[in-house]
């Protein structure tokens, strides 16, 4: 066990340490993502005048539908089972997203967000390292807008629907390198093929585990084996000490990295989807999407930037968004607010569910173990919360401003909150700041000394053996 625990340490100690390391950096900077708000905030106000007489409708079925302004004119995106398309409704026909139009949708953004517009340089965007992921293939192909602005600020414009993907600075890119991507190996020539790069983290991590298992097992046996409880002298002692204190935390976090993963489909949800098709209550049509764009273009809806078509209980309404990120359900065709009323609110659960006994239900304005916020991760509040009486104790959250299902709970995303989220973020207890950063804080650095002192006795063997 003890020359297994070596040569392993020999192999992993490095890459332990680089996690660690970087796992300080994610505390503070993310991995640049574009939220939905911050893409609402870089959106035109809908201005549907002389428009939508000659919509060409999307064919059926449709998955959704939703109508925004685009370098100055309004479009219709819409999904189907068969792909998405682009739509403009002055002219009828398929939106084209060019060079032209990237540029004015990338100053729309720049405009919303700073007021002001420097200056760009644009160039179609291939594969690189803040657009690696799986998610982006779906947007490809990409145009890349970088800014002459203090921040360093470059957009993602997907030449296939002309929405703002991705949005990146300066010292967001350079923190990263030290931070999210050194902790999910997330470099470009591993991340581009998905299924190299999990099995990649998921051995390495299992393998960490392993290491961690056998530094402990070394470490109880070893206690007390001589008069000062440690037969180690010099920097073995510090490892000896350190590993006994700190490897239970080492443990915890590289098996939540491990579970992260969702290996071989554990801890992966099944998702709503019979629940979504259950609160719709029909099948999403043409007509209901040339309501919506008929309603909009009638009545002003001032404030708005999008407003995307919503079945809910086989009725449509149009669910409008605003620059500031707030939602509002409306009926069509007034575009008169629609909020769900407390009844309604409390019929979803039947509709979601009509089998399934609830346990409980009601309004909470306060997260609970899994509708919650945690830094940068804000949840949306109040919440209509719904508790089945089921072997899984599902749970449904609704946003009650629009009805929408927004949280879904089951048993594989309870497991994952806690096998995961709980266990690396350390979020179930200690969410609080700064309580949160002195814990993790005093956490990761007695975990980089553990990994740390190993790296510099797996070397110094190393160069012994050679």
């Amino acid at each position: 066990m003890f020359l297994t625990h070596r040569w392993m340490g020999v192999a992993l100690s490095l890459l332990m340490l680089m996690w660690t390391l970087s796992g300080v950096v994610m505390m503070y900077v993310s991995f640049p993502q574009t939220t939905n708000e911050e893409r609402l905030a870089g959106l035109e106000p809908l201005d549907l005048n002389s428009c939508c007489a000659a919509v060409r409708l999307p064919p059926e079925p449709l998955e959704g539908a939703t109508v925004e302004m685009m370098a100055g004119r309004p479009v219709l995106r819409w999904r189907g089972a068969d792909g998405d398309g682009l739509v403009d409704l002055r002219s009828g026909a398929p939106a084209r997203v060019g060079p032209a139009e990237a540029r004015r949708i990338a100053e729309a953004y720049m405009v919303g967000h700073f007021q002001w517009v420097p200056a760009m340089a644009l160039a179609p965007g291939g594969l690189d390292q803040w657009t690696v992921y799986g998610q982006f293939r779906a947007y490809a192909p990409l145009y890349k807008a970088s800014f002459a602005d203090a921040r360093g600020t470059v957009l993602y414009v997907s030449a296939r629907n002309g929405e703002v993907v991705q949005d990146t600075s300066a010292p967001e890119r350079f923190w990263n390198w030290l931070g999210a991507v050194p902790h999910w190996l997330y470099f470009t020539a591993l991340r581009q093929n998905g299924a190299l790069w999990s099995n990649v983290v998921i051995y390495a991590s299992l393998l960490g585990a392993f290491l961690t298992v056998t530094g402990l097992y070394v470490g109880i046996v070893m206690y007390g084996r001589a008069k000062r409880k440690s037969p180690f002298r010099g920097i073995a002692l510090w490892h000896h000490w350190t590993g006994l204190v700190f490897g239970i935390a080492t443990l915890t976090w590289v098996f939540s990295g491990f579970a992260s993963m969702t290996p071989w489909h554990w801890l992966e949800s099944a998702g709503p989807r019979s629940e979504v098709a259950a609160l719709r209550g029909r099948a999403l049509a043409a007509s209901d999407v040339e309501a919506m764009t008929g309603a909009l273009a009638a009545h002003r809806s001032p404030g708005a930037v999008s407003a995307e078509v919503a079945l809910q209980g086989g009725r449509v309404y149009a669910i409008v968004a605003h620059a500031d990120g707030s939602r509002e359900r409306v009926s069509l065709p007034a575009l008169a607010p629609a909020a769900p009323s407390d009844g309604e609110l409390a019929s979803l659960a039947v509709r979601a569910r009509p089998r399934a006994a609830v346990a409980s239900q009601g309004l909470i304005t306060a997260g609970d173990a899994y509708h919650y916020s945690h830094h940068s991760t804000p949840a949306i509040l109040p919440a209509w919360r719904v508790i089945f009486a089921d072997r899984q104790h599902t749970r449904l959250y609704f946003d009650p401003r629009t009805g929408e299902l927004i949280d879904y709970v089951d048993r594989d995303s309870r497991a994952f909150r806690w096998w995961h989220l709980g266990l690396h973020r350390l979020d179930f207890a200690l969410s609080a700041r700064p309580l949160w950063d002195v814990v993790m804080l005093i956490l990761l650095t007695g975990v980089a000394l553990v990994c740390g002192i190993g790296a510099w006795m797996g070397g110094r063997r190393l160069l012994r053996s050679f």
